[in-house]
């Protein structure tokens, strides 16, 4: 047997216990400092995205219907800033190039001319599709000229709020028409999205000014 005596491991101590707690502590609130402050980026970075899209959607839906109508009517008072109606060429569909295109006549003179066809109404409204000044959603309906039947609708923005406030200091209407409704050459189109992410809210403005081509 050696005469050598085995030293005696010796245990963790209490104090050792408590610094390795210690720095561990530290370290998962910097990783969560880190993770929180990042997760809060990201939702206010998708907030301003989400909402500046369907604001940009939501007016470049409107564009082609605008600047193609043969007639634009705002709606009667109170509702003339939230609500407008397009009157659309008449669309026949060619095979050939597999698209729908606009309908022409000839007048008895010779001249071509564009078909009327159905109307496009856009307004803001609520969850049923009613019209309203403070609805959170962008109605497009599709009406039939002759009896003004419904052939389509769809909302193509929701979580809309007002606009921002303009020279009158009042919501920016969502149609302004320039240089009037009587003289009408185009109109300018502003909508308002406000989305929220993570308890993170971001309201996006867009708007452009669609110029008519057959009014």
């Amino acid at each position: 047997m050696s005469g050598r005596i085995r030293r005696r491991e010796r245990g963790v101590t209490l104090p050792e216990v408590v610094t390795a707690a210690m720095v561990l502590s530290i370290i998962m609130g910097t990783v969560s400092a880190i993770y929180t402050t990042a997760m809060q980026t990201w939702y206010r970075g998708a907030s301003e995205t989400y909402a500046e899209r369907k604001a940009s959607l939501a007016v470049e839906r409107m564009r082609p219907d605008l600047q193609q109508g043969m007639s634009v009517t705002a709606a009667a008072s109170p509702y003339d800033g939230v609500c407008i109606a397009v009157q659309v060429p008449a669309k026949a569909y060619d095979s050939g190039q597999g698209v729908y295109l606009n309908q022409l006549a000839v007048d008895t003179e010779g001249h071509p001319y564009l078909v009327q066809g159905d109307y496009v109404v856009y307004y803001r409204g609520d969850e049923g599709g009613n019209i309203s000044v403070s609805g959170d959603r962008i109605w497009r309906r599709m009406m039939r000229a002759s009896d003004g039947a419904i052939l389509k609708e769809q909302v193509i923005a929701d979580n809309v709020v007002d606009n921002p406030l303009d020279g009158t200091g009042s919501a920016k209407p969502m149609f302004v028409y320039w240089p009037d409704i009587y003289r009408l050459r185009s109109v300018e189109v502003t909508v308002t999205v406000r989305e929220e992410f993570g308890h993170r809210t971001a309201t996006k403005t867009m708007n452009g000014e669609l110029a008519l081509r057959n009014n």
